[in-house]
């Protein structure tokens, strides 16, 4: 499939989340998870975008209890703002984040289609993992 906006458009439906080494290595950090990503189209150009990915299995939640709010807060995230599409590399510009050192960033995403499934993935590092040497890669189908 061609790389474009038309092609991004519309709603996905995560297969999988992974940081990937170069050696092969492989970690799931949420383990399974589902998500869901939106690229809204505006005059057939890009417009707004939103994700979000959770951990399928979460412990019970206790409202009152600090400990449990830490671990919901790091079993997902979520952010959403504008996209735009350079070749094959997708930015979106966030607005909001459930991290808000994100919020005002750009988060560049190396596109690629492989079948019908749409393989977003980047080398830049994150908070859940700061150091460099993995590249982080999000498959994606449409439901």
């Amino acid at each position: 499939m061609t790389i474009t906006v038309q092609a991004l458009s519309g709603h996905w439906s995560l297969v999988s989340f992974v940081y990937r080494w170069p050696d092969g290595r492989e970690l799931a950090p949420l383990g399974h998870a589902r998500g869901q990503l939106l690229y809204l189209l505006e005059d057939g150009l890009p417009g707004r975008m939103a994700v979000q990915v959770v951990a399928n299995e979460r412990p019970p939640f206790d409202p009152d209890g600090d400990a449990s709010l830490a671990a919901h807060f790091r079993s997902g995230f979520a952010y959403g703002g504008g996209w735009s599409l350079q070749k094959d590399v997708v930015h979106h510009e966030v607005e909001i984040a459930s991290l808000p050192l994100w919020e005002g960033s750009r988060l560049s995403r190396q596109v690629r289609f492989v079948g019908d499934r749409l393989v977003l993935s980047t080398d830049e590092p994150n908070p859940q993992l700061p150091q460099k040497g993995y590249e982080t890669v999000l498959e994606w189908y449409r439901p």
